[in-house]
């Protein structure tokens, strides 16, 4: 290999990527990790090995092992990412432990509940807000280019991402909603496609979840009409569109819609989704427990007594995260 380029061409988040890649043991799973396509991790390590002249991966072998100046730059780049981690602790931080800003992307089912109240609670916390609903790939997204601080989301997309920390802040089963007035039995099975099946879009984790598991059940119903908003949805079933499947905290956002709808406990396959809150490994101090403390406080105090007040089956199937 020829003799590497000028350091003007190394950049941090390439650096990211090679040390995700070795601590991941190849680059799929550092992709997975990393929210990248595998050509782009692969192009982005090629980069950087014509930047510092070297090999780092011996790919003659499989699963691809480092190479002795590998090693080493792994060494140094765990260093080199902790003291940047911290520079960015240090620079946030005001007078006081005030956070200069704080930057939190979350699905819709839960900003428009936990958002408010976790601003009116732990305002002081920091100079500037910034709270975003995003789908989950717009979130990672925003959290991996440092567009965000805290990323709250679904357990199953965080599980195996590395220098972060991770708490889970609830978990939520999915339900059925149907129209006042609804025909039909109202038990999930084969004889609800007599009915209009009102979906969320794919690109949303509720979505993908629920197709997984009517896949699972071999419950097929036609695609005709789908939702990315949580509030769409349940407005479409409420209006006697059809029926649907979604989660309490969905409902919440649209409190009046309770009175038009239906709600059901799904007694044969039902399932959950647990929703964790993460962030970068040290990059907010105590803030990130903070923060965590709040929006378990508020789901448990504020949130899901009033779910459970007009749904008391609800209260042994809702559950607050804990350590």
């Amino acid at each position: 290999m020829k003799h590497g380029k000028a350091l003007g061409s190394f950049e941090f988040r390439t650096l990211q990527v090679f040390v995700t890649t070795a601590e991941q043991g190849g680059m799929t799973r550092g992709a997975e990790v990393l929210g990248m396509t595998q050509s782009g991790v692969s192009q982005t390590i090629a980069s950087l090995e014509e930047a510092v002249g070297r090999q780092l991966f011996d790919r003659t072998v499989r699963p691809i092992v480092l190479t002795g100046a590998g090693r080493a730059l792994l060494e140094r780049g765990k260093t080199i990412l902790a003291d940047v981690q911290q520079a960015y602790l240090e620079a946030a931080q005001v007078e006081k432990a005030q956070l200069a800003q704080i930057s939190i992307t979350m699905p819709e089912s839960l900003a428009n509940v936990l958002g408010p109240r976790l601003y009116h609670r732990a305002g002081p916390m920091a100079r500037s807000w910034r709270i975003s609903n995003s789908l989950f790939p717009d979130q990672l997204s925003r959290f991996n280019s440092h567009a965000a601080d805290i990323m709250i989301t679904e357990e199953s997309h965080v599980s195996g991402m590395i220098g972060v920390e991770r708490y889970t802040i609830l978990a939520e089963p999915y339900v059925l909603i149907f129209p006042k007035g609804f025909e039909l039995e109202t038990e999930l099975g084969p004889h609800l496609a007599a009915s209009k099946f009102i979906r969320f879009s794919l690109r949303s984790s509720v979505g993908r979840k629920t197709e997984a598991q009517l896949n699972r059940l071999q419950l097929k119903f036609p695609e005709q009409i789908e939702f990315d908003s949580v509030t769409g949805h349940s407005r479409a079933v409420a209006l006697g569109n059809g029926w649907g499947i979604t989660t309490p905290l969905c409902l919440a956002q649209t409190p009046g819609v309770f009175d038009d709808l239906i709600v059901k406990p799904i007694s044969r396959g039902s399932f959950y989704r647990r929703m964790s809150l993460v962030a970068r490994e040290g990059s907010l101090g105590s803030a990130t427990k903070m923060i965590t403390d709040e929006c378990r406080a508020i789901l448990a105090d504020d949130v899901m007594p009033s779910l459970v007040a007009r749904l008391p089956w609800l209260e042994e199937m809702l559950s607050v995260g804990e350590e």
